[in-house]
């Protein structure tokens, strides 16, 4: 992938300060969850297989695990982690060393899309993947 085909996002809202945090034009921003679920199914693999070839040497990957409203705080909380960790483990398993993996949940706080509708809900039930080179 060419210098081109990323765009950097370091705008201080989005980026550490200190990082230069880019995202690929072409890869994937974030993979899907069904509800309840922290497994990844074979589309995801795929989308996976795709950020580890772009990675490269880039510096490190952040993995941020969400949830939908559905369901107690602290279930969703857990369970974004484990979003988040069943990504690190599968980039893992792939080669990417884990000093270059961050990963954490956010349960159901700062949702994409309305949480009133499944079709809307389920995108709120993600892991993003934010790159820094």
């Amino acid at each position: 992938m060419a210098a081109s085909d990323y765009k950097s996002t370091n705008n201080g809202s989005n980026c550490a300060a200190s990082s230069h945090c880019v995202v690929a034009e072409k890869m994937p921003k974030a993979i899907y969850f069904d509800f309840g679920t922290a497994d990844l199914d074979m589309n995801d693999r795929k989308l996976l297989d795709t950020v580890v070839k772009h990675m490269g040497n880039s510096k490190r990957i952040e993995l941020t695990g969400y949830t939908c409203k559905i369901g107690p705080d602290q279930v969703n909380q857990d369970l974004s982690e484990s979003r988040a960790l069943a990504v690190k483990a599968y980039l893992m398993q792939k080669g990417i060393e884990e000093d270059r993996i961050a990963a954490w949940g956010k349960g159901k706080r700062h949702p994409v899309a309305s949480n009133g509708k499944e079709e809307t809900r389920s995108k709120n039930r993600r892991v993003e993947m934010k790159i820094f080179r």
